[in-house]
């Protein structure tokens, strides 16, 4: 929990102490992951959000980082945050929209490095996708990673009290939990680490913990607002309108809590500050946890006999079985879809960089996947969870909806979002170990992926096979089953994914999308069912994107194409957001060339829908594991990890090879796709190119050759939507590809030697 100026008090205080790191010498500490991130410095990258996908080398950087961890002996337990509520309050907001209006307008004028302040104070660079696939990448380097099932630091304090860590590093404001000692920063080179410790803060103030915790949430958190007196000049003598912690802790001196509640001038505004503060103490006292003393999820603060507030559960949530709660812990199912079905509401508070009526119409039609995953999770559940309304609540949204629920129907707006889960027959798939592995050795293939079950769904079904078998020997208690196996389990997901998202139909059989894409070649797989996916959204076009508020139009400075626009700016626009879809391999730097406004605002689609389909994924994935929790012990540490495979010194990682077993849906980042711009308005010959495009983009360490690998993609994704143009109503895109084929790609692909279309 994150306390307004709490850390900067305590330095002015002289409260925060500094050991030399020899004292952390054979410790096991526990680690706030989200603030362990935060203090990488080498992760800062201004333009991650305007170029989507993770920054490049973020793997790297954090492995230097755990390789300094075990260079001085400490052994760290990161702790991840859980089905935390969200925060109450989106303050800010409009600020933001400023940093980024002006971040894109400097862009266009040219002043790099005054976008970049911009972009970096309006964006967040540890998001939720970053936290997901950094989480995956420790679980497989071997390190000890949980995730909490609501609060990290809770979690970290319980971890603490009972000794099973000796330290913990997060940030000043887990002493709220009444963790004794906090470690707030580690600074490696100069052998030295900070802390602060809660008894000698409590001396220095002369308050109990009570008051300290009265004084935190007086002063402010993400989940109560700063009570407004603070701001007057005759609490801040010596800088008037300015904050100072110390006024919190004076005023608190002064009377209780309570006290002061009763000072507000309106009712309104007392209300709207009393409900904060009485959600922050529960949370800051009572936060489920996992105690290991009978390894159940029960609060913090209470006693065996659980006592809580009586509206917890309003404030919490439902309590979720224990089955699911240990698939979070293991990290197997992200928070998300249990934090839906325990609290009844859906967030995504994260505004994109470009806001667009395509990015809020695809979180719309995006339902439709989320009430299928959620089902999936749900079937096995109390019928409870199976009935559960939930709302939908986004950046946009009135105050009604953001601080509404699903139970207030009389008071939600008319056009207020609510969706349920779907819960539904899933076909019997039927799936054996030596079928597996027979399947396997047919198609000569490595492993089980995309393609290995399309063509193995394929061939089955052209041969009635036994993947879905009726009557005799048909799956026990007709549900989907598969063999005690890594490969059958495997096997299994991918094909239910494929079955959701109606490559596969529901009578079992062939659909148009599945049988194209099942010719796609396999290292291109992944990346053309994402743009399937997006034009069964509609959202992979040749038009402009509209801005989403009409009193908000886009930068004039960036000279956005507005409608009509001609054919010749379509196919750029088309061709460079299909091959933006391709990752490039880039060096472990900053991406130091320019941004595209376009690519910024078709990346924010990419990034929910592939967040959208990771979740079905782990949906179909739990759905198994919910019926026998002894199969999670098939599934390796990396079974869903997407940082590139660590290869031979002396042969380059392979940036599209990765130890997963599952689809991940990484994000790429949009560098591909302004390389195709660059390509594509380059006036110079071919042999001028090559260095051309090496000095314009550093950071790139085989533009050419990834360029190529785009080309291909491009010829694929035309041939598959050339096959169902006609059965799928898509002859306008299949149209607008053939035209940017043959009158923009295919001239300049012959001009600088590069191998045409067919």
């Amino acid at each position: 929990m994150r306390v307004r100026h709490l850390q900067s008090h305590l330095v002015d205080q002289q409260l925060v102490h500094t050991g030399k790191l020899e004292g952390l010498r054979n410790v096991r500490i526990g680690v706030d992951a989200v603030f362990w991130l935060r203090s990488i410095q080498a992760l800062k990258d201004p333009f991650a959000d305007a170029l989507g996908g993770i920054p490049p080398g973020i793997f790297g950087f954090v492995d230097k980082e755990l390789e300094l961890f075990k260079r001085h002996f400490i052994t760290p337990l990161f702790v991840f945050q859980g089905v935390a509520p969200g925060p109450q309050h989106s303050m800010f907001v409009s600020r933001m929209d400023q940093q980024m209006e002006l971040a894109w307008t400097y862009l266009a004028k040219g002043q790099k490095s005054e976008a970049q302040k911009c972009f970096a104070v309006s964006t967040s660079r540890i998001n939720g996708e970053f936290v997901y696939f950094i989480f995956h990448h420790l679980r497989h380097r071997g390190y000890e990673c949980l995730q909490a099932p609501y609060f990290a630091g809770a979690q970290l304090a319980h971890f603490a009290e009972h000794g099973v860590v000796q330290s913990v590093f997060g940030p000043p404001g887990l002493l709220l939990y009444g963790v004794q000692s906090v470690v707030i920063h580690i600074d490696f080179p100069k052998q030295t680490f900070d802390w602060v410790d809660l008894d000698t803060v409590l001396q220095k103030w002369q308050i109990s913990r009570d008051q300290f915790v009265d004084a935190c949430m007086l002063a402010g958190t993400e989940y109560c607002l700063t009570f407004p007196y603070l701001n007057l000049g005759q609490f801040q003598p010596t800088a008037p309108g300015r904050f100072n912690f110390d006024a919190a802790v004076g005023i608190i001196k002064q009377a209780p809590l309570i006290n002061w509640m009763q000072t507000f001038p309106t009712e309104d505004m007392k209300n709207d500050h009393v409900e904060g503060y009485c959600t922050c103490k529960v949370l800051a006292q009572n936060s489920p946890i996992f105690h290991l003393s009978d390894y159940s999820i029960r609060p913090l603060g209470a006693g065996s006999n659980g006592q809580v507030p009586f509206d917890f559960s309003q404030i919490m949530g439902e309590k979720l079985p224990n089955v699911l709660y240990y698939l979070m812990l293991n990290g197997i199912i992200s928070h998300k879809l249990p934090q839906a079905l325990a609290k009844g509401e859906w967030t995504d508070k994260s505004q994109p960089l470009v806001d667009t009526v395509e990015f809020r119409g695809l979180l719309g039609d995006l339902a439709e996947y989320r009430q299928a995953a959620l089902g999936l999770v749900a079937k096995y559940l109390h019928p409870s969870f199976q009935n559960k309304r939930i709302l939908c609540k986004a950046f946009w949204e009135s105050h009604n909806v953001r601080q509404g629920s699903a139970a207030m129907d009389d008071k939600l707006p008319a056009d207020a979002r609510i969706i349920s889960p779907n819960v539904r027959e899933s076909l019997k798939w039927h799936i054996k170990g030596d079928a597996v592995k027979a399947e396997l050795i047919r198609q000569g293939a490595e492993k089980v992926d995309l393609k290995f079950c399309l063509q193995w769904h394929a061939n089955e079904f052209d041969n009635d096979g036994m993947l879905i078998p009726v009557g005799k020997g048909a799956s026990p208690e007709g549900r989907p089953w598969a063999f005690n196996d890594l490969n059958a389990l495997s096997a299994i997901v991918h094909l239910m994914v494929l079955e959701h998202l109606e490559l596969i139909a529901d009578d079992g059989g062939m659909t148009v999308l599945g049988n194209v894409l099942k010719d796609t070649p396999k290292h291109l797989q992944e990346f053309t069912l994402v743009a399937l996916e997006m034009m069964k959204f509609g959202v992979l076009s040749a038009e402009p994107f509209e801005a989403a508020q009409p009193d908000r139009p886009f930068p004039d400075q960036v000279h956005y194409p507005k409608p009509p626009v001609d054919g010749t700016v379509k196919a750029v626009l088309l061709l460079s957001r299909v091959m933006s879809l391709v990752p490039m391999k880039l060096k472990n730097d900053m991406w130091n060339a320019d941004v595209d406004f376009d690519l910024a605002a078709f990346h924010s689609l990419v990034r929910i829908l592939k967040r959208t389909l990771r979740q079905l994924v782990e949906a179909s994935l739990a759905s198994i594991l919910l019926k026998d929790l002894n199969r999670v012990q098939l599934l390796p540490p990396g079974f869903i990890c997407a940082s590139p495979k660590r290869m031979d010194r002396n042969i380059p990682v392979d940036h599209l090879s990765t130890p997963a077993i599952l689809p991940t849906f990484m994000l790429p980042r949009a560098c591909m796709g302004i390389v195709v711009k660059h390509f594509l308005d380059f006036k110079g010959d071919a042999t001028a190119f090559a260095k051309d495009v090496e000095t314009r983009f550093p950071c790139c360490v085989q533009p050419v050759e990834d360029l190529k690998m785009a080309f291909e993609f491009w010829d694929d994704l035309r041939r598959c939507v050339d096959a169902i143009a006609e059965p799928l109503e898509c002859e306008e895109l299949s149209e607008q590809m053939r035209f940017a084929t043959e009158h923009v790609l295919k001239p300049q692909q012959r001009k600088l030697g590069f191998t045409p279309c067919k």
